[in-house]
């Protein structure tokens, strides 16, 4: 059950500094409050007392606030106006979406003599038949009801039909308080019969969001009253969280970087050792037999726990050559897997001599390359047979016909050269028959 709390009012307080004496404007909204209480001692100098979206049923407490100006009650279980005639300062009270039926009760308003504004929109009352010129006839001092202004001519018009209004509205009334009875009856036995079977079978959430209430203060006091004891359930029943399946690979087969142990890790690429080296930070004193490590030539996966690491590599490996071992004073793992190709470093290190050797033994030509080692020594190793090695035929020599002829071409003077020197041979020719030398006319240059 919602109370009104002294830390409460204190916390709702913050903007005057926590002063409750002094406070003059207090929000209390949508906080499950049942009764007003309190107020009338901590707070005896409120203006403005926004109550709006609780579970209050009566008013009460209220009629030692002489200050009190605007009071918001709008989204609670009231039935029935009452406990206000002493705020004289009232001029603005909100009843939307109540239950107020006793619409008669009204007559407790009239001495309240700054009172402009009244709201009643969403109340079983307003359905009467004669409501707002009754309203009006009742409360001459209005200026708006539900938020729509009231006009002079409206006011004669009122004055005339109160007689038929207010027989109307008593009628209407008194149909509208059986009809409440007979709720208040059904609510109980239905409440019996459903404590009954709850105890037999309790309902699900899901069920329990999809049944069906109705709307009266009853059902909505329960409503409130069973979704706080389902709140207390999950709140002390331990937290099934939902697992979600883990993705190791997209659905063309590509593997995915995965990381669900939560392990800090390093990896690095050894150009010289031509392989990729993993550092996985394991605590020291795990358990050997909770670590496995799976290396595949594209990714490496290390379980520790149940719990997954898995890196996607950017080279091909040897998954039959890699080796996993665990640091004796860190206690990490660390995996050493070579690569399938070989490393880019080994290539322009050294020079590679190409040269033909003779061998009589053998009658067949073999091209063989070698590479000057650290310690200055050759390697030889084959790479292509071609056929007779007794041959002592230099190849290098050979030179396709388009390469001879570009070699005559390139030893050829370049055109530019011979245009200047046919330019220089170039003789003038005679003037054309007809031709006037002008002497005012600039020679070509």
């Amino acid at each position: 059950m919602g109370k009104i709390t002294l830390d409460l009012v204190r916390k709702c307080a913050e903007h005057n500094e926590g002063e409750l004496s002094t406070l003059e404007e207090i929000s209390l909204h949508q906080r499950d409050i049942e009764k007003i209480e309190h107020l009338h001692r901590w707070c005896p100098r409120l203006r403005i007392l926004l109550l709006q979206g609780n579970l209050i049923s009566k008013i009460e407490n209220v009629h030692r606030l002489r200050d009190l100006e605007y009071l918001n009650l709008a989204l609670n279980n009231i039935e029935e106006i009452e406990g206000l005639e002493k705020c004289e300062s009232l001029t603005k009270i909100d009843f939307t979406a109540n239950f107020i039926t006793h619409l008669t009760s009204l007559t407790s308003l009239q001495d309240l003599p700054y009172l402009k504004e009244l709201y009643l929109v969403g109340n079983p009352c307003t359905s009467y038949r004669g409501y707002r010129s009754w309203v009006i006839c009742v409360l001459p001092g209005l200026d708006e009801l539900d938020g729509s202004a009231i006009t002079r001519s409206e006011r004669l018009r009122a004055l005339q039909e109160l007689t038929q209004s207010d027989s109307t509205v008593r009628v209407d009334q008194q149909i509208a308080i059986e009809k409440r009875a007979r709720e208040k009856e059904k609510y109980a036995q239905d409440a019996e019969m459903k404590r009954k079977t709850e105890e037999a079978v309790e309902m699900s959430d899901e069920e329990w969001w999809n049944s069906s209430s109705e709307h009266t203060p009853e059902s909505r006091l329960a409503l409130h009253r069973e979704l706080q004891e389902r709140r207390k359930k999950e709140e002390t029943s331990p937290k099934k969280k939902k697992v979600l399946p883990i993705k190791l690979f997209t659905s063309d087969g590509r593997p995915l970087n995965v990381n669900t142990a939560k392990l800090e890790f390093n990896i690095k690429e050894e150009e010289e050792n031509n392989c990729f080296v993993l550092e996985v930070h394991t605590y020291k004193y795990l358990d050997p037999s909770l670590i496995s490590c799976d290396v595949e030539p594209w990714y490496v996966r290390v379980t520790v726990k149940g719990k997954i690491l898995q890196l996607v590599l950017f080279e091909e490996v040897k998954p039959g050559q890699a080796v996993a071992k665990r640091s004796s004073i860190t206690g990490h793992l660390v995996v050493t897997m070579p690569k399938l190709l070989p490393s880019r470093m080994a290539y322009g290190k050294s020079p590679k001599i190409i040269s033909l050797e003779k061998d009589e033994a053998k009658e067949k030509t073999t091209l063989v390359q070698k590479e000057a080692n650290k310690d200055g020594s050759e390697r030889e190793s084959n790479y292509l047979e071609i056929g007779d090695i007794n041959r002592s035929t230099d190849y290098t020599t050979i030179v396709p016909d388009s390469d001879k002829e570009g070699q005559q071409r390139a030893t050829r003077p370049p055109p530019h050269s011979q245009f200047k020197r046919k330019a220089d041979e170039v003789t003038e020719r005679p003037n054309s028959p007809g031709f006037i030398d002008d002497e005012n006319v600039p020679p070509l240059e």
